[in-house]
């Protein structure tokens, strides 16, 4: 196997930048030089056995938690509540089994491979993992692995292949839109980060659950679904101009998480439009922002806790070579209503 020198010399790069390349330090390494030692690494399948000299050999006793998060951070995005709540429920429950976690945002699928590998880990717990690279992931996995929220690309068949848990996303956000309907909203828009042509994963089945709501009630669908700037920062300068164009008509809008939500909520209000009398505004995923922010926010709530039990049971099951009865689990959510609706 080359050594991190090796790889240096083949690239003309420092020790120091292969090394910063690897552990996923990618902001101190210039675009250029991470793809050229990134193919380098690729090409020779390197993997540093950090585990195989820290550990004994009668396992590592390490659990991963990967969170494939590109936009995060490229954008240094570190807020979102979401990501922190679940990673401390799935480090309760590695705890409790006498294991060790080890939690990395990567880049991209091969990033996350070589992570998993270099530390030998046991069993890894995989979120953010696009549908397209399911097969890809199948294909290399040699260790026990639970996917968070896994959905299938319409050219791959995953069934029965992979370990999953998840909500089922397109049932809860069909529930809100149906709820905003029965609260007196005929112009409702869904909005999530990304174009709309884009969206993969959870994005896209929420879109979908919303969809199926406004055809049943035959509603507008055209103008429904609204794509909003990928990093934050952009955010903010569009709902100002979303907001100076009285929200295109909209009476409700459906954010894709609490976190786009909370936000919405602060803007819009220092913008002199009332909440819920002017607009109403909801959200996904039920977690702190949307019980601290004002108004409270109705949201769709999923129980991370729960999530993150079933999922180390799921992994440790791999591990332990139980049987296994279900490979796909979905969790229950529940509508919160709150006080950001108003009822026409």
């Amino acid at each position: 196997m080359v050594s991190i020198k090796e790889i240096a010399k083949y690239t003309g790069a420092s020790p120091t930048t292969v090394s910063n390349v690897i552990h996923g330090r990618t902001n101190k390494v210039s675009k250029e030089k991470f793809k050229q030692i990134q193919a380098a690494l690729e090409k020779f399948n390197y993997s540093e056995q950090m585990a195989g000299r820290i550990l004994a050999n009668n396992g590592s006793r390490i659990i991963g938690f990967i969170i494939q998060d590109n936009v995060g951070l490229e954008s240094r995005e570190f807020s979102n509540p979401y990501i922190g709540e679940l990673t401390q429920a799935i480090e309760y429950y590695v705890r409790q089994r006498g294991y060790y976690l080890i939690y990395h945002r990567s880049k991209s699928f091969d990033e996350s491979l070589r992570v998993m590998q270099s530390w030998q880990m046991e069993g890894v717990v995989l979120s953010g993992v696009q549908p397209n690279e399911l097969v890809a992931w199948h294909q290399y996995l040699n260790t026990p692995a639970v996917f968070l929220d896994a959905f299938e690309d319409q050219a791959s068949d995953m069934r029965g292949k992979i370990k999953n848990v998840g909500l089922d996303d397109r049932a809860e956000a069909k529930k809100m839109t149906e709820f905003l309907i029965d609260a007196g909203h005929s112009d409702i828009a869904f909005l999530s980060r990304g174009t709309v042509n884009s969206w993969q994963g959870v994005d896209a089945i929420r879109r979908d659950g919303v969809i199926a709501a406004l055809k049943q009630h035959h509603l507008p669908i055209e103008t429904a679904i609204i794509g909003l700037p990928v990093f934050m920062t952009e955010f903010d300068e569009w709902l100002v101009q979303f907001i100076k164009q009285k929200f295109n008509g909209k009476s409700a809008l459906f954010f894709s998480s609490d976190l786009l939500a909370s936000y919405a909520l602060s803007r819009i209000q220092s913008a002199g439009v009332r909440i819920p009398d002017d607009i109403s505004v909801v959200g996904f995923d039920g977690n702190i922002l949307s019980q601290v922010s004002f108004p409270k926010l109705t949201t769709i709530f999923q129980d991370l806790n729960l999530k993150a039990d079933q999922a180390i049971n799921l992994l440790f099951k791999q591990i332990n070579q139980e049987e296994i009865l279900e490979n796909n689990i979905l969790i229950e959510g529940k509508l919160l209503e709150r006080d950001s609706v108003k009822y026409n």
